[in-house]
């Protein structure tokens, strides 16, 4: 049996890919179904994202305050309700997933999620890469970041699997949130660890609460 974790604030990530002209049906059902049955589950800040870079189309953020939202009874009934949703939309149903829950240092994870735009950057962050990035936020990196349209990062790493699905993703991850589309380079001295990671590093932009509309994100680039 696993050890219990410490309640560490959870950012938990699930990544899909949707059918071809599916995105309406599936904005309807998540807003409207979804991510009210997460709340009462125990989730704080359910988010969703889609693809403009890398990765797979849509990246949906969840936040708990920790692992316990997973074992609690509340995400037990949530689980049960889930399974018989009358709502949920068919090509949902057998939908491959990756699903990767994060930790970080202490306010990494806890802060509401709340861009307008999020890039995922993911690295293994074994054999001081993860101190290395940590050192570069701490040592510049940070204005940096901010001079590329990056209002928060958070440096975080995998933790046990999660109990609705698997993950192959890096142990580590730098979230960058954003007002708008930061681009794809990376400022030229970010870590070895960033720049040449295998990635996939995604960025994307929220769905909610504005609408998909040329106009509106022409808006929100400038």
């Amino acid at each position: 049996m696993a050890e219990p974790l410490a309640e560490v604030p959870l950012l938990y990530v699930v990544e899909i890919d949707l059918p071809e002209g599916a995105l309406a049906t599936f904005c309807d059902w998540y807003a409207n179904v979804h991510a009210p049955h997460l709340y009462e589950a125990g989730f704080s800040t359910c988010t969703s994202y889609r693809a403009v870079r890398g990765g797979l189309g849509i990246v949906d953020v969840y936040q708990a305050p920790g692992w316990s939202v997973f074992e609690s009874a509340s995400f037990a009934r949530y689980r049960r309700v889930a399974a018989a949703d009358p709502h949920l939309p068919a090509f949902m149903v057998g939908l491959p997933s990756i699903r990767t829950p994060y930790v970080g240092a202490p306010r990494a994870a806890d802060e509401p999620l709340a861009a307008d735009w999020l890039t995922v950057l993911r690295f293994d962050g074994a054999g001081g890469a993860l101190q290395a990035v940590a050192d570069w936020l701490a040592d510049g990196g940070q204005p940096l970041l901010a001079e590329w349209g990056v209002g928060r990062a958070r440096l975080l790493t995998r933790t046990r699997p999660a109990p609705t699905g698997s993950s192959d993703r890096p142990s580590a991850a730098l979230v960058l949130e954003s007002s708008r589309d930061p681009g794809a380079a990376l400022p030229g001295d970010a870590p070895a660890a960033l720049r040449h990671a295998p990635g996939p590093h995604f960025t994307g932009r929220r769905l909610y609460p504005w609408p998909d509309d040329p106009a509106l994100l022409a808006g929100r680039n400038r």
